[in-house]
């Protein structure tokens, strides 16, 4: 194992792999240190129409996904309506993402090696990294390694971080592959189940507050979904779970998101969206923000970042805490699904919402011409809820 670097990022997943390929790409010395990528991370797996806008390059990872034009809302396998969404979200297997990106980053001029790191320290020149395959010692040092950050806890301790706890399965598609994404949201709960089919299996998995359920309750709430949406047995199911971390960042303050000679990004920095949970797009997003610091001056990019992930998140992230707490914290959400099986107007809401948080597009006027548009569609097509069958 290599002994030194000047730029070591923790974690291989599509943060810090896309943080290597750029900052190689500058001509950077950068040591990736990941002991499992690329690896399945449980969650969806679904790319936004806003990610492809945002990242071009993700074109070439299309192949390796299936594109769903459809989402199914739900209470209950009874209580639920279809929604058609504006612009396809295409479901992929983290795997595939990320061993896309690990490529390309190796491709730009970073290694990566297969170590885990056990502790990190200051040293004279930077921070030393102690692994299960021996010391490095780096000038700069990136944490890029998920909720449950290492080096969140070893450089920036006082950044809050919530964790959400997840469970996923992934039972395989046997027959037709299913044309609806499936959203499931529960009774004075926050956090919600998701059925998302990806090319030859489906991600099922479901998201809560910390403390809502345990293990057993969680996989029993996937178990008791896939037996009444597929009619089979749930013993034989790959499973997993993780945490996704959100900051308090809809407060405006990222100061704590770099320091002397670190940065934390995605999920580490508590970048998950506060609403959705969704990561991927704000991992990319974070990385490339990272880069653009870095090349604006390397002796002050910890003090640039900052700055520039304040400037791209801080509004949408205050509006994605509003509309946590007035949708998810209070039940309203639940209420106004329940009131769309039969309202046109909580109907077009719902659809509205679902298509600004799929662009990330948070305007008051964008979700008022959203709302509109569904409000008239349904009004001249009832069948479009399409509530009385399941997607």
């Amino acid at each position: 194992m290599r002994q030194s670097a000047e730029v070591g990022i923790v974690g291989a997943g599509p943060a810090g792999a896309r943080a290597a390929e750029l900052l190689a790409g500058q001509g950077a010395d950068v040591l990736l240190l990941d002991p499992k990528a690329p690896w399945e991370k449980p969650c969806g797996g679904g790319l936004t129409s806003a990610l492809f806008d945002d990242f071009p390059e993700l074109e070439q990872v299309k192949p390796l996904a299936r594109a769903i034009n459809r989402a199914r809302v739900e209470l209950g396998p009874q209580a639920g309506f279809d929604v058609r969404l504006d612009t396809p979200i295409w479901m992929i297997a983290r795997e595939a993402l990320a061993r896309w990106q690990l490529d390309r980053a190796l491709e730009a001029g970073a290694s990566h090696e297969p170590a885990r790191v056990t502790s990190i320290e200051r040293s004279r020149h930077g921070w030393l990294l102690e692994t299960d395959r021996g010391a490095l010692e780096a000038l700069c040092l990136i944490g890029a390694d998920g909720a449950a950050s290492t080096v969140r806890s070893a450089v920036a301790p006082a950044l809050a971080v919530e964790l959400m706890p997840t469970r996923v399965a992934y039972p395989p598609i046997d027959g037709p592959p299913p044309e609806a994404l499936v959203l499931r949201f529960f009774h004075r709960r926050v956090g919600y189940l998701w059925d998302f089919p990806r090319l030859d299996h489906r991600s099922v998995g479901i998201e809560v507050d910390a403390g809502t359920w345990r293990r057993p309750e969680l996989d029993g709430r996937i178990d008791e979904y896939h037996q009444a949406s597929a009619g089979q047995a749930t013993a034989s199911l790959t499973r997993a779970g993780a945490v996704i971390g959100t900051a308090q960042h809809g407060h405006g303050d990222f100061s704590r998101i770099a320091g002397p000679g670190f940065a934390l990004l995605g999920d580490a920095a508590g970048f998950a969206d506060p609403f959705t949970g969704e990561g991927i797009r704000n991992a990319l997003r974070s990385a490339q923000l990272l880069a653009e610091a870095w090349r604006m001056g390397r002796s002050d990019w910890t003090r640039t970042y900052p700055a520039l992930a304040r400037a791209a998140f801080a509004r949408e992230f205050a509006v994605a805490r509003l509309l946590r707490r007035l949708l998810s914290e209070t039940g309203a959400g639940v209420r106004l699904v329940e009131s769309a099986l039969a309202s046109d107007l909580s109907y077009a809401i719902v659809v509205a919402t679902l298509g600004v948080v799929s662009v990330h597009d948070y305007g008051l006027g964008h979700f008022l011409r959203r709302s509109l548009r569904a409000f008239s569609e349904v009004r001249a097509d009832p069948a479009r809820r399409g509530a009385a069958a399941r997607a």
